[in-house]
């Protein structure tokens, strides 16, 4: 074994050690590095403490680096949520689609609902079953399919550790399901409202 490395970019320690015979280094010419980490107010006390204990030593602020990094990393958080909701968007408009396209075969139902005899009340409660677990089961295989990426891309990737997020993923998955009901509950409404006279004489 001539190295061990394990890489930690969230923190400010050395992510690398190396393994050396003894003797093999001791009579070498080397350079010695630390780090320190002080509050943003004893930074410039730290500092000329260390020049006037060892005025050969050179110091180098690394907060403005780390600052830099972190509103990259901040900017491409935005861009992905950005993302996230223009695909969300995506994914309504083709649901409302959808749901407009079986908008005429909705209403015919309805009228033949009303003619048997069934009230408002119970028709709505047939479509809202049918939409609820139209929309459970699509938000049930997004949810799957979206936490096997995540964990795919973070894994192998970015090579960090994972974490589940389930609050994420029941919003989320809350959030399908209520936009379904609500396309539906509309379409619906509006089947509803026709009478059923034109609708059986052109059928």
């Amino acid at each position: 074994v001539t190295s061990l490395r394990e890489i930690d970019w969230r923190s400010l320690r050395f992510d690398f050690a190396i393994i050396f015979a003894p003797g093999t280094l001791e009579s070498a010419p080397h350079t010695s590095i630390a780090a320190i980490e002080a509050p943003r107010h004893r930074e410039d006390a730290v500092e000329r403490a260390a020049t006037d204990d060892f005025p050969n030593i050179s110091a180098i602020r690394v907060r403005e680096a780390l600052q830099a990094a972190a509103n990259i990393l901040e900017g491409i958080g935005a861009a992905i949520t950005g993302t996230a909701a223009l695909t969300l968007l995506a994914g309504a408009v083709v649901l409302a689609g959808v749901i407009a396209s079986e908008h005429h075969r909705r209403v015919y139902d309805a009228v033949v609902y009303k003619v048997l005899g069934a009230t408002r009340r119970r028709v709505v409660g047939l479509y809202l079953l049918e939409y609820g677990v139209l929309g459970l089961i699509t938000a049930m295989i997004a949810a799957a399919i979206g936490t096997l990426t995540a964990w795919a891309v973070i894994r192998f990737l970015m090579e960090a550790e994972w974490t589940f997020l389930a609050d994420v993923v029941a919003v989320t998955t809350g959030l399908c399901l209520a936009v379904t009901l609500s396309m539906g509950l509309i379409g619906t409404w509006q089947a509803l409202g026709h009478k059923a006279a034109p609708h059986l004489r052109n059928e």
